[in-house]
């Protein structure tokens, strides 16, 4: 069917009426935001997608706004600053890293949290191209997880396996591990629950929305992701008892509530397996030296078994004694892992040892690296300063997504990641470019 006879496929593709907001700036800017987003899913593509990266942040840098426009955002968003500094720390720490090369390795994989900062979140960004990002990000979201769906029902058919609809199994078309693709799939729900709640003029078909948050709310549960279905669920229960209490609307509050449980009862009758992620929190203790397998989803979950919990606590312990014995200044970025697994062998922590397990925590991941210095700069600059901007001028879309990436920081180190770097920078820049200045618009730079 041609493009233009699907409504809701004109928006994506710039075609629609309200296309007409955005100048020719904005719109090669949406281009290059949609490229980069498209590359982004796909396995087995990081070096286009790092090209899709560069050319936006180049077109954001050099070409978007002007450098005296630039610095006057500079001198309104000192976060920029704060991440900037940020990330120098890490070139800083890897120079005095006993083992120079393993630290500016992670220099490398980190550069988006210096990449993204200094690009998109030196320009501004108005509400109408704000609303097409929000809106292009969960369409190829959803779409994403349709097609890893579809994938996953077609082999659990064909080979009789109902475990290749679960966690990492349901995103193996994108190469990704199943707890990063979790935390996109809330941020596309709350994408299109901001567009829905705004009356947003770009949601033309509330039926394809309504669709689209179907596919998500099944997917976030078959990715079994704990910290993901809490942070969902909790966030849709919270929403609803802040507006209830806004608009004293409880009857509505009670219909959500209700809501929530019932989809809970269905999504565990339906797919069962997903509980046994949560059965994993009963068995919390742990002995450095025992011998145990580590759970799975699809194993009967027992107390002498590794799990999800236990690792993590005794992981989270090692990295502790790290932190007291470096609590200012850390133990440098090259030397982290080093120092962790020293602690891991000390302890007869073998477990550990032979998978050299990450701090499974980014909070003390930065905390071990750089000390207590760094972490309160890292806090500042990306989450407690955008958070309180958004806090203030009551932008709901962007404490949600602020908050996600908080709580889904507790049980993983998203900037060992290439993809957790990436994700995190550009959404917290995102959120930093619509700011809306204190100034009219007209006059912004004079």
């Amino acid at each position: 069917m041609p493009v233009k006879e699907i409504p809701y496929m004109r928006s994506l593709f710039l075609m629609d009426n309200a296309a007409g907001l955005l100048t020719i700036k904005d719109k090669i800017l949406y281009i290059l935001v949609v490229i980069f987003l498209l590359t982004f899913y796909p396995g087995h593509m990081p070096a286009v997608n790092n090209v899709a990266l560069g050319l936006l942040s180049v077109y954001c840098f050099f070409f978007y706004s002007t450098f005296r426009e630039k610095y006057y955002l500079l001198r309104k968003r000192k976060e920029v600053v704060a991440m900037t500094l940020f990330y120098l720390l890490h070139i800083v720490s890897a120079y005095f890293s006993k083992d120079q090369a393993e630290g500016f390795s992670w220099v490398v994989v980190r550069m988006p949290l210096f990449v993204f900062p200094v690009s998109l979140g030196l320009v501004y960004i108005k509400q109408a191209l704000k609303e097409r990002i929000i809106w292009v990000f969960s369409v190829i979201t959803a779409f994403t997880l349709l097609i890893c769906t579809v994938w996953s029902v077609y082999h659990t058919i064909s080979r009789q396996d109902l475990t290749l609809l679960y966690n990492d199994n349901l995103t193996i078309l994108t190469d990704k591990q199943s707890i990063y693709i979790a935390l996109l799939v809330n941020l596309a729900v709350f994408g299109f629950g901001y567009l829905l709640a705004i009356r947003s003029k770009l949601i033309t078909n509330k039926w394809l929305v309504y669709g689209c948050l179907f596919i998500l709310l099944v997917a976030n549960f078959l990715l079994a992701s704990r910290i993901a279905i809490i942070t969902l669920y909790g966030s849709i229960i919270c929403t609803a008892i802040w507006y209830a209490v806004q608009q004293k609307k409880f009857k509505l509050l009670a219909m959500v509530v209700a809501g929530v449980a019932v989809t809970g009862i269905l999504l565990v009758s339906i797919f069962p397996k997903t509980l046994n992620r949560f059965r994993e929190l009963k068995y919390t203790n742990y002995e450095y030296t025992h011998k145990g397998v580590e759970s799975h989803f699809d194993m009967v979950i027992t107390p002498d078994q590794w799990n999800g919990a236990n690792i993590r606590l005794a992981v989270w312990s090692c990295g502790w004694e790290l932190v007291k014995q470096h609590p200012w200044l850390g133990v440098q970025l090259g030397d982290k892992l080093h120092r962790l697994v020293d602690v891991y062998a000390a302890k007869h922590f073998d477990f550990a040892y032979e998978s050299r397990r990450n701090m499974h925590n980014n909070y003390l991941d930065i905390l071990v690296t750089f000390g207590i210095t760094g972490f309160l700069l890292f806090l500042w600059g990306f989450l407690i300063e955008p958070l309180r901007h958004c806090i203030h001028r009551k932008d709901f879309f962007g404490i949600l997504v602020i908050a996600a990436f908080m709580l889904s920081f507790i049980p993983e180190n998203y900037f060992d990641r290439s993809m957790g770097n990436m994700m995190f920078a550009f959404f917290i820049a995102f959120i930093v470019s619509y700011r809306e200045p204190p100034a009219d618009p007209a006059h912004l730079y004079k």
